[in-house]
């Protein structure tokens, strides 16, 4: 009897199946293994982990962009230089065509001197004389085409290891302290678009926003960008207003107010430098520039 009790134990076990889980807990989303779900929560929580992985993705996604807009900065003023010496070289040969144009009117006229053979040998001398002075100029300005081919080798270097300086160019790998550091000698050596882009980085990562506005705003003011140094000026005030660079974000304010023809405001911030700072070097300079405004 024994014997078969047991035997009808093991075959109940059989045929129970697999241990339910617990019911405690079934069914809740939140949980980090969800279970005992029904079909609809079942979507759900698909649905739920496919929003979450779009949300990640567009994140990076405008991280990518953002950091894009900070190359393309930096790229735009290096740009700006390459238009400024394409533009001087586009009217060098501006001229070479003239010259090209006068040498072939001079030798129109040297082939009737010849075909009629003048005997006004001062004229044929004269005429000899400005196209000898035509030939020498051109030979001091023409770029022949060994020069013109090593100028594209040198610009095809340049693009090259511009490329591969924008690459290595991933500032999120380095301490913002560093970032910083080299920031600093960027703008010292006047290298500004550079400059530009690793304090833009660093007010994004709010590290020492006001001096890196301030120094934002001594670049464009460097520039001549008024308006943007007035703003950057501001802004690292309104931010910090005991900073040791005070008096020069004041004076530069006050100049840039000046040259966009805001005299008025111009004023007040010359004489407010001088009533907060009167024995600095900026306070000296504010009260000449009040005896010309």
């Amino acid at each position: 009897m024994k014997r078969l009790l047991a035997i009808l134990s093991l075959l109940l076990c059989a045929h129970a199946g697999p241990q339910e889980p617990s019911a405690f807990g079934a069914g809740n989303l939140d949980a980090a293994e969800p279970y005992g779900l029904s079909e609809d929560e079942k979507h759900i929580l698909k649905n739920r982990r496919a929003i979450e992985a779009l949300q990640k993705t567009l994140l990076k996604q405008q991280q990518t962009v953002q950091q894009n807009r900070e190359r393309i900065d930096g790229l735009q003023s290096i740009i700006e230089g390459w238009n400024s010496k394409i533009r001087t070289f586009e009217r060098s040969l501006r001229r070479l065509d003239d010259m090209n144009r006068s040498i072939g009117d001079l030798e129109a006229k040297t082939e009737v001197l010849a075909r009629t053979q003048s005997e006004n040998f001062e004229q044929i001398r004269a005429v000899l004389q400005e196209l000898g002075t035509l030939i020498d100029s051109i030979n001091e300005k023409y770029v022949d085409k060994e020069r013109f081919n090593r100028l594209e080798s040198a610009f095809l270097e340049f693009k090259e290891a511009y490329e591969s300086f924008m690459k290595k160019a991933d500032l999120s790998t380095k301490p913002n302290a560093e970032i910083f550091k080299e920031a600093k000698k960027l703008f010292r050596k006047k290298a500004y678009g550079d400059a530009k882009r690793y304090f833009a980085y660093l007010i994004k990562n709010h590290y020492k926003p006001a001096t890196s506005n301030y120094y934002l705003g001594e670049i464009a003011y460097r520039e001549g960008r008024y308006k943007d140094a007035i703003a950057y000026y501001k802004r690292s005030a309104s931010l910090y207003d005991k900073s040791s660079f005070m008096p020069t974000l004041l004076l530069h304010t006050a100049i840039s107010l000046q040259r966009i023809g805001d005299k008025k405001q111009a004023r007040e911030f010359y004489e407010s430098l001088i009533g907060l700072y009167p024995e600095s070097k900026a306070a000296a300079v504010a009260k000449k520039s009040l005896d010309k405004l």
